[in-house]
């Protein structure tokens, strides 16, 4: 564990050099200790994990709104849990963790940083960690709500749209054929 963490570390350092220029190396190595710092105040792997969860259920929720077929499902549920897999496969690599801590240092000051660690270090900082998921989990209720009341129009708009677009390709198609020299002879 202790070899694991030595070894982000260093490599957020190595990350973050290439984005220092001509800056001074301290500043950089603290922004990027204090982004890195932040991360795991704020329980960024376990805000992953939720995330992996949140998206296996969305696109099972989904995969099964676009089909009446029951012996489809269990397909579209082993695909929904590969991509899934794959997806957060590489958004939960510790590369994506130096990269995420970079960009706070890209964005925040040293000072700035080491306030809104304090911030979540505090009791208020420290409820606002610990309510997140349930706040992302309503949230996350209401677009879906508003996104299924939306959904009869978005089918129709789609249907419309699928009908230009295969005009569109056949156009393309129809074009492509009447360039081909092989067509020609």
């Amino acid at each position: 564990m202790l070899k694991n963490a030595v070894l982000f570390v260093s490599l957020a350092l190595f990350s973050a050099s290439s984005f220092a220029g001509n800056s001074p190396q301290k500043p950089v190595d603290e922004k990027i200790t204090l982004s890195i710092e932040l991360l795991r105040l704020v329980n960024f792997d376990e805000t992953m994990k939720s995330m992996q969860d949140q998206i296996r259920g969305m696109l099972e929720q989904q995969f099964d709104t676009y089909t009446t077929c029951e012996a489809a499902r269990p397909v579209l549920r082993e695909f929904s849990a590969e991509m899934t897999n794959m997806m957060m496969g590489t958004l939960n690599d510790e590369g994506m963790k130096v990269d995420v801590a970079a960009v706070y240092a890209e964005v925040f000051s040293v000072e700035e940083l080491r306030e809104i660690n304090d911030f979540y270090r505090s009791p208020l900082g420290k409820k606002m960690i610990e309510r997140m998921p349930e706040l992302m989990q309503k949230s996350m209720m209401i677009t879906q709500s508003r996104m299924k009341s939306m959904m009869p129009e978005l089918q129709a708009l789609g249907e419309d749209y699928a009908v230009r677009v295969r005009a569109a390709a056949r156009t393309c198609e129809q074009a492509a054929e009447s360039a081909d020299p092989v067509n020609e002879e």
